[in-house]
């Protein structure tokens, strides 16, 4: 049976499990492998889906219970805000990060080899939620101007003005020759 769930925050993990390693150490899972979009649900929201409560892990430093949804990206459909399905990006873009998201997923209670967990079919990715600030229309970034604004290549200008100028006479070439084709 599926089940659905809207405008969670979770985090992807996109690395091997490993005991006694930090996650920054653990090996990256190749893309098309299983990976995890853990969320964090209140005691409240947990019992609005009582089908997670077994696989809900309760942290005792922020009383939080932690829900993995394991996710095949070969067999879960992605999609976007606006509703279009797209490809799974590469695990390095999407591991670590916040999202907010819709989930349709199933609930396996297997032993052994057997399929246990929460799985998601279909996920909705509504936005990277990183960032907690939204765009201000009004705001002045003019004081930060001396540290956003650097030149990384001092050169770069230059070497783009003389491949812009080999191009020039290339393609002024080609014109006349071109023009000089002409039957009258």
């Amino acid at each position: 049976m599926n089940h659905r769930i809207d405008n969670v925050e979770g985090y992807f993990d996109c690395r091997q499990y490993k005991a006694n390693t930090p996650r920054s150490s653990r090996i990256m899972i190749e893309n098309g492998g299983r990976i995890t979009f853990s969320v964090a649900f209140t005691d409240e929201e947990l019992e609005q889906h009582p089908e997670l409560k077994n696989f809900a892990n309760k942290s005792e430093k922020s009383g939080l219970n932690f829900v993995g949804f394991k996710i095949f990206p070969k067999n879960c459909k992605l999609f976007t805000a606006s509703a279009q399905q797209v490809e799974f990006p590469d695990n390095s873009l999407l591991d670590g990060g916040k999202f907010e998201a819709n989930l349709i997923y199933n609930v396996k209670y297997g032993t052994g080899t057997e399929l246990n967990g929460c799985y998601v079919n279909a996920m909705q990715i509504i936005r990277r939620a990183d960032n907690p600030f939204d765009v201000v229309e009004d705001g002045n970034e003019d004081w930060l101007v001396e540290k956003i604004v650097r030149d990384v290549f001092p050169n770069a200008d230059t070497i783009l003005n003389d491949k812009d100028k080999s191009k020039k006479k290339e393609t002024s070439k080609k014109i006349d020759e071109e023009v000089n084709d002409l039957p009258f």
